[in-house]
């Protein structure tokens, strides 16, 4: 006949023995690594390149560029404007040999009238034919008074006249700077010399009694003779007064 077992003893047999802490802890923290790794992909997705800046053409411009572009055709198209209002009003250049009409020309004669009402002297009113064109007369009074002609000689050069009670060394270089005098000459019975002066100016000097007169330019002898000659004769004939 068995023996039975004791019931403490199957108890004991069949009670499962406990788990260490370490291993517990392990299998928890494996489980945990194990859920994020689960959560988290293994692998995550490259990010997108960045578009390259685009390079920029050769002939494109800024709005800097486009700025400057507007101003200078604003600039340019303003001058060509000046420049054709100068051209209609004015002509182009300043040339000498420019025609002026005949009801434009200047009227020597009336001006010397004028000038002689003050003159101490005579105004001379040289008659220089058609061929010179009068450019300017002018009568300045004061202590020192003057008159003065300027003509359009034939080779188109520009002569000027000045007359006045005397001639010293400092009027004659204010006329004709740097004026040295290179001979002696006698025009209408009165005695002359001859000057040269600074940028090929040279001209004639000439001295009377109670009038002096200087023809200067940069015409040829010739032209300055003429004109010296019809200067003198008219002063010598009583100028204004006695034409």
């Amino acid at each position: 006949m068995p023996t039975p077992k004791d019931p403490s003893a199957q108890a004991s047999e069949h009670r499962p023995e406990p788990v260490p802490e370490s291993a517990e802890g392990a299998e928890g923290a494996e489980g945990v690594e194990k859920e994020g790794a689960d959560a988290t992909p293994s692998s995550a997705p490259a990010a997108a390149p960045a578009p390259a800046p685009r390079k920029r053409s050769p002939y494109s411009m800024s709005k800097g560029d486009a700025s400057m572009r507007n101003i200078a055709w604003a600039l340019g198209l303003t001058l060509g404007c000046v420049a054709v209002v100068g051209v209609i009003f004015f002509g182009v250049g300043r040339s000498v040999d420019r025609e002026i009409p005949e009801t434009s020309r200047l009227d020597v004669g009336a001006s010397a009238q004028r000038a002689q009402e003050q003159a101490p002297f005579a105004v001379a009113q040289p008659a220089l034919g058609s061929s010179w064109t009068p450019r300017a007369a002018d009568y300045t009074a004061g202590d020192r008074p003057t008159w003065e002609l300027r003509f359009t000689s034939p080779s188109n050069s520009l002569v000027t006249i000045v007359e006045s009670e005397e001639m010293s060394a400092a009027d004659l270089s204010s006329q004709l700077p740097g004026a040295d005098v290179t001979g002696d000459v006698t025009i209408e019975g009165a005695d002359c010399q001859r000057v040269s002066g600074e940028d090929e100016e040279h001209g004639i000097t000439c001295q009377g009694d109670g009038w002096a007169v200087i023809v200067h330019g940069a015409a040829d002898d010739g032209e300055l003779d003429t004109a010296a000659k019809a200067t003198v004769r008219s002063i010598e004939d009583g100028g204004t007064a006695g034409s």
